[in-house]
């Protein structure tokens, strides 16, 4: 079983927690475990939260996730000419802000940066999914 979702965000703060939970609903309608749920959950919003921060007012960005078997891949992309930044090193002790690509890093796997460019930028990100014994998709499995 494969699912994609894509959805297409303003830059606006309020953007941020429809991806959330736009992810959160589907992961737990499908059975994912909590841990997995909420680590998706960060790092998603840490990404969108970098893409509200530092993109163009004007640029949408999209979010793209897709869950096959166990594996939940998302692709957080600003479509516009303001790339996300990527910190050369540690935010300074204290620092309120410069520490969502650690966070982001600290609970998922593969995480890329990839197109930092006028066109388009690309955070790309995997998270192995630990489902429920109960979980819809062990149901939907067995069934073909």
């Amino acid at each position: 079983m494969k699912i994609n979702l894509e959805i297409r965000l303003p830059h606006e703060a309020a953007s941020v927690p429809i991806a959330r939970q736009m992810l959160r609903g589907c992961l737990a309608d499908l059975g994912a475990t909590d841990e997995t749920r909420l680590d998706i959950e960060l790092a998603v919003t840490e990404a969108c939260a970098n893409v509200v921060e530092h993109a163009a007012v004007d640029d949408d960005y999209q979010v793209r996730a897709s869950v096959d078997d166990d594996r939940c891949v998302i692709d957080i992309v600003n479509a516009g000419a303001s790339p996300l930044p990527l910190a050369d090193s540690e935010p300074a002790p204290g620092a309120e802000h410069g520490r969502g690509l650690q966070i982001i890093n600290a609970v998922v796997e593969n995480l890329r940066l990839n197109g930092h460019s006028h066109d388009a930028t690309r955070l790309h990100f995997e998270k192995p999914i630990q489902w429920r014994p109960d979980a819809v998709t062990r149901r939907l499995d067995r069934t073909t």
